[in-house]
């Protein structure tokens, strides 16, 4: 692994963005952090203060020069309007920066499989073309579709439903039957856990001057139905199993990388019982 330090920049220092450059903190690399709020914030990396739509955003990520970003941000609602303007707009100023350095090599996007919005009884993968189906999709799959005309090389990570131990809504949801979904549904997860060691992953690769590829589909490769999950969580919480709701059938799409068996990644959670279970644990330590 080449000794020289490089700089990252991370846009979108929420829980998601926090872990992952914790988790790169140990690479010989300078990592910078932009958030628009710090309030309490206590990280192994500097986070600065800075909007990508302030006049001061293209100057200071000029003068930081970064050789690397990862471009994490969220909506600041669910509307069509935040999505076009955090992943869209936000992301071409952000190219359009990155485009005028000199030593910038490598953007990553956080996408979510949003962007498969069909319903199919196979698994779908990197190769399934993204059919979405609502605007929350579609404006995931116009700001990847962007990153094509770049001069420089990109990496799309799509990630599935998300959880660990900051996400327990899972937890909430199982212990009280009566919020349960009316139909069952196939749920595709990956705990945060994983996604901040995968990113890890490809950054070793990239320092090592080995090749990544463009889009990762980043999922736990077990996809299991919401109900089945929820009766699992309920049983390990000592909660009855009684009058529990009950579907006829299961929605939703299943998911599967075809890239990430082939790798030499070792997920920590592999299923939702591993990463549930340690949910669970580290509820009985705080009671």
């Amino acid at each position: 692994m080449e000794k020289i330090i490089k700089k990252l920049v991370i846009i979108g220092c929420g829980k998601l963005g926090q872990r992952i450059g914790e988790s790169l903190s140990e690479l010989p690399i300078e990592i910078i952090g932009i958030k628009r709020n710090l309030q309490e914030i206590h990280s192994k990396f500097k986070i600065i203060s800075l909007d990508i739509f302030s006049d001061k955003f293209s100057d200071s990520i000029k003068l930081i020069n970064p050789n690397f970003l990862i471009y994490s941000v969220s909506s600041d609602a669910q509307t069509e309007e935040s999505y076009q303007k955090n992943y869209v707009e936000g992301l071409k100023i952000t190219t359009n920066v990155l485009g005028q350095l000199n030593n910038f090599q490598h953007l990553f996007f956080i996408s979510s499989t949003r962007v498969y919005g069909q319903i199919s009884n196979s698994f779908l993968s990197e190769s399934t073309a993204p059919q979405p189906k609502d605007f929350r999709g579609r404006t995931l799959l116009d700001a990847e579709n962007s990153l094509k005309k770049l001069t420089f090389k990109t990496t799309i990570l799509r990630l599935s439903g998300i959880y660990g131990d900051s996400r327990s809504r899972m937890l909430k949801i199982a212990s009280k039957p009566v919020i349960w979904p009316y139909e069952d549904r196939w749920t595709n997860r990956i705990h945060e856990e994983d996604i901040a060691l995968f990113v890890n992953f490809l950054f070793v690769h990239i320092i090592s001057n080995k090749k990544i590829e463009e889009l990762y589909l980043l999922t736990d490769n077990h996809p299991v139905s919401l109900y089945e999950v929820l009766k699992w969580i309920r049983f390990e919480l000592g909660l009855s199993l009684d009058n529990l709701p009950i579907s006829n059938r299961i929605n939703g799409k299943k998911l599967r990388s075809e890239i990430l068996p082939k790798l030499k990644f070792i997920f920590k959670h592999s299923s939702y019982k591993s990463g549930y279970l340690q949910m669970i644990e580290g509820l009985d330590k705080t009671r």
